[in-house]
């Protein structure tokens, strides 16, 4: 999709510039997709060897949070399993109920997309906000679309900004487009942060990202001289925690 450039209004501040970007940009908050926990990591060996499920339906039952969060992947993916989402649900969400975060996610996950239960994006909400206390990137980006989007909360653009920006902190790639937009929309704060935009998307434009491309393209012509330099001046160096922490003020 693209995005207008020329907006056919010379001479006008930044708010107005920022509600021509919004309505030009309008399309970019439809289709975020709420992401699903990922296999489980940090673990060697083939969680789908012969005698995986028996082993650990055994140890799930006495309570290990890891065993129920393996289970819940293997039944609502259908790994090594026959796929059935309400088993899937029943062993995510006794991990999610004892704290583990990826569970948490998981859980959420199932109740936005409707699997093994009926769809249901408050309570998804809910628990994708666990998982983000947590510190969870992913389940922060999903917290802040669905703040973003008011699908099962209210919308909130402060909320949605800060776990955007926790996100990203947090490692979470997929979300600096999203924060990039609401810093060159002027989402949650005073003026558009041309500066903090061109930040974030830097790193995307030169993976070839069309969509990162088309948003820079579309406020780059409206940042000041300072602005720019300040921007490319900053990309020269590492994007350490620090310095994104800085930048994302």
């Amino acid at each position: 999709m693209s995005i207008t450039r020329n907006f056919g209004i010379p001479h006008v501040g930044r708010a107005a510039r920022a509600v021509m970007l919004s309505m030009a940009a309008g399309g970019l908050v439809a289709g975020m997709s709420v992401q699903a926990a990922e296999r489980p990591v940090g673990v060697s060996q083939n969680l789908y060897e012969e005698g995986a499920l028996e082993r650990y339906l055994a140890e799930a039952e006495k309570g290990d949070i890891f065993s129920q969060y393996v289970l819940g992947h293997m039944y609502s993916t259908g790994k090594a399993v026959e796929q059935d989402y309400e088993q899937g649900l029943r062993w995510y969400r006794a991990a999610a109920e004892a704290g583990y975060a990826p569970s948490q996610l998981a859980l959420g996950s199932m109740y936005y997309a409707g699997q093994g239960v009926e769809a249901d994006a408050a309570e998804a909400a809910r628990w994708f906000e666990k998982a983000a206390e947590r510190g969870y990137a992913r389940a922060q980006a999903n917290l802040a679309a669905v703040y973003l989007a008011g699908e099962g909360v209210p919308t909130d653009h402060d909320k949605a900004l800060h776990w955007y920006r926790e996100a990203v902190l947090g490692g979470h790639k997929g979300s600096r487009y999203y924060l990039a937009m609401m810093y060159a929309r002027g989402m949650a704060m005073d003026e558009p942060d041309y500066v903090a935009a061109y930040a974030l998307l830097d790193p995307l434009v030169k993976e070839g990202d069309e969509r990162s491309a088309e948003l820079l393209a579309s406020f780059e012509d409206d940042m000041s001289r300072t602005e720019l330099a300040e921007a490319r001046e900053w990309i020269k160096g590492p994007q350490t925690r620090e310095r994104m922490v800085a930048a994302l003020k």
